[in-house]
């Protein structure tokens, strides 16, 4: 109060009853009395709620005043009026899951050559000997695999051979495309312990039905020819890629498919190949071993033994290898 006799407005003092009212107007003015009947003395006092809903109005409070509380707090920084702590909610932010994770987009992947061709790994059959005959065409012709080699092994051993095709997606009123070839795997089984001219040779009456595949030796005690079911290597003798697909690491992806499928079906020993001096880095990547030139004379020779060990036989020399 003024001399005069004036009231003077204090700040402070009206702050402190902005924030009384904050903490108990949701007890006093969110539920008014009900209306009284002038005529009905029994109405006219105000009828006391029940304990549990006076614990639950009483919680909804607690709430409203951890929100409203906080906020106000911040504007009046520097206020001296200690803080009634039975009035906060104490929230452990560490209890509160992250669901923010929901809404987050993933990082966004650099687009790869390979995003275009939407390829798929499957094996070899006879309906895919002209696909196969299309992608040799990545080999000089003398070092290519014929029509009558290609039908021999996707004969005698299917399961032994691997390709990689490309299915485009199909667009709105066109028909459905078909998969392409781009890249394979042509192999046998060999008792020798690399490729040799007889593991890439063929039997003279292959297509004869009496010819046996598990012949181990031939007459002449010598290394018998093409695919022999009981050999412990698998040679492969063809791994192509269509030129126009080239260094897209279509070849490492295939043959790194092919030796975890060997080697999770321990069907052998080894897988071995031949490679010019050039593809030995290449290979030696991938987990071969040079053993050096090899006296395959196939395709001109100069070839270099690679061989990957996928198990490592009990004794250095199991019957029926032929060592070279």
């Amino acid at each position: 109060m003024s001399e005069n006799g004036m009231a003077v407005f204090n700040p402070s003092v009206t702050v402190k009853i902005i924030r009384i009212r904050i903490i108990t107007a949701p007890l006093e003015s969110s539920f008014p009395p009900r209306s009284a009947d002038s005529t009905d003395p029994s109405r006219s006092k105000l009828h006391p709620l029940p304990l549990t809903e006076q614990s639950r109005l009483a919680e909804r409070s607690k709430l409203a005043q951890a929100d409203s509380i906080v906020t106000n707090e911040l504007e009046l920084e520097g206020d001296d009026i200690d803080d009634d702590e039975d009035g906060f909610v104490e929230v452990d932010h560490d209890d509160v899951a992250d669901y923010g994770w929901y809404f987050r987009r993933p990082p966004p992947t650099k687009p790869t050559q390979l995003d275009q061709l939407h390829p798929f790994v499957q094996l070899l059959s006879l309906s895919n000997v002209n696909d196969c005959l299309a992608v040799e065409a990545a080999f000089p012709e003398h070092q290519r695999c014929t029509e009558e080699k290609i039908l021999y092994r996707l004969t005698k051993c299917p399961e032994l051979s691997l390709g990689i095709f490309s299915l485009p997606p199909r667009e709105p009123g066109q028909p459905k495309p078909q998969p392409t070839l781009v890249a394979h795997i042509l192999a046998t089984r060999t008792p020798a312990l690399c490729v040799t001219d007889a593991s890439i040779g063929i039997p003279p009456n292959w297509q004869d039905k009496t010819t046996s595949t598990s012949t181990l030796e031939a007459d002449n005690g010598s290394e018998p020819l093409g695919h022999q079911e009981q050999g412990s290597t698998i040679a492969v003798h063809s791994l192509a890629v269509l030129p126009e697909h080239q260094g897209k690491r279509l070849g490492s992806t295939l043959m790194k498919s092919y030796i975890q499928r060997i080697k999770d079906a321990a069907i052998a020993n080894r897988i071995a190949l031949l490679a010019h001096d050039h593809l030995i880095p290449f290979y030696t990547s991938l987990g071969f071993e040079n053993r050096g030139l090899s006296d395959c004379t196939f395709g001109g020779g100069g070839w270099y033994s690679m061989v990957c060990i996928l198990y490592i036989p009990i004794s250095t020399h199991q019957p029926h290898e032929f060592q070279h």
